[in-house]
């Protein structure tokens, strides 16, 4: 059973399910390279104070469920996580 959360002025449960995918779809998501990519999405996910329900690293994507208050766009986590990832791994 998944917790309801309050804002100040709401209750919410929002989950979103993401999935990306790196250019062409090439298989590069694999040992370290995925162990790395696990490691900043939950970093991130902690800075901002989201919750990951569930994350899945394949060779040639990325699943992402998680829980994001109200006050967020969901273009606006996709955005965040895609692109600190990709400025983290390619640094």
């Amino acid at each position: 059973m998944m917790e309801i959360r309050s804002g100040r002025h709401s209750r919410y449960l929002i989950l979103y399910h993401m999935v990306w995918i790196p250019k062409y779809r090439r298989t590069v998501l694999e040992g370290p390279i995925a162990d790395r990519l696990k490691e900043i999405i939950q970093e991130t996910a902690k800075e901002r104070g989201w919750e990951i329900i569930a994350m899945e690293v394949m060779p040639d994507h990325v699943h992402l469920f998680a829980s994001v208050p109200p006050t967020i766009r969901p273009a606006d986590v996709v955005k965040v996580f895609k692109g600190v990832s990709a400025r983290k791994l390619l640094l």
